[in-house]
Order: C-alpha cells, then structure tokens, then sequence
C-alpha cells in the first residue's frame, strides 16, 4: 500500500484504494482532485478504511497566508512545534506585499491532530488564513 503524494492522505480522511499496475494498491483522499479524472473507470477501485495505527505520523501540507512581519515564520513554527508537530519542509512566498504565502509539510497523527495545529495557527494575529495544501 502507497498513500498517494497528491493528496497526502491521514487517518480520518475519507479514502478510496485504486490498483495501480507497477505501483499496488494507492490510497487517495475521496476528494482527490487526480482521481476525480478516474471516476468513470471503476476498475481497480476497493474499498478501503483506516487501521488503527498508533503514533505512525503522516506527511501532510499546509499553507498558511499570514501578515508580512519580522518573526512571522518564527511565530508559526514555534506554534507548531508546541503542538507535537515536526516540520519537514518549509517554502516561504515573499513577494514583498502585505502578506507572505508560507507552505508547510508537517507530520501529523491524525486528521485531530491536525486540525488542533491548525485551530492555534489561527489564533495569531498574523495568520490571515491557512488551509491544507494538496499537489494536485
């Protein structure tokens, strides 16, 4: 099994496992925009649920537009951070107007944990708005 990196499925998601040949089984969210073109080919489409799995952590993106501040990146990650979060890549979008774009791969529990994450992002007076980033 492969969570697919288009949509970066987390236990909570609703999902859907598509074979693929070469690849296996894929899990995608049931929203994923890639599969969305898949819909009318139902072949190789199960039936999937999460497993319980304990404190396995997931990849997933998040992209925040906040007020362009001095210490805004430090504030964010810090509040990550303090949420059991790690972050595994960030990209900073500066191009020097009011807001900055900041695009995040965090690792994650869950879809709860998540969100918690994202519930104390919005309390900083910097944060304008924040959403889950998916590739496709």
């Amino acid at each position: 099994m492969v969570l697919a990196r288009c949509c970066r499925p987390i236990p909570g998601d609703p999902i859907v496992g598509i074979i693929r040949k070469g690849q296996g089984l894929v899990v995608h969210t049931h929203d994923c925009k890639t599969i969305s073109k898949l819909r009318g080919e139902r072949e190789g489409w199960i039936d999937v649920e999460w497993q319980p799995e304990g404190e396995r952590l997931f990849e997933v993106g998040i992209r925040v537009i906040a007020e362009n501040r001095r210490g805004v990146l430090a504030r964010v990650a810090a509040e990550i951070s303090a949420n059991n979060s790690d972050i595994m890549n960030v990209n900073l979008d500066d191009d020097r107007n009011m807001y900055s774009v900041l695009q995040f791969t965090l690792q994650v529990t869950d879809r709860q944990h998540l969100a918690r994450i994202m519930r104390s992002l919005r309390r900083l007076p910097e944060v304008v708005r924040i959403q889950r980033a998916r590739e496709s």
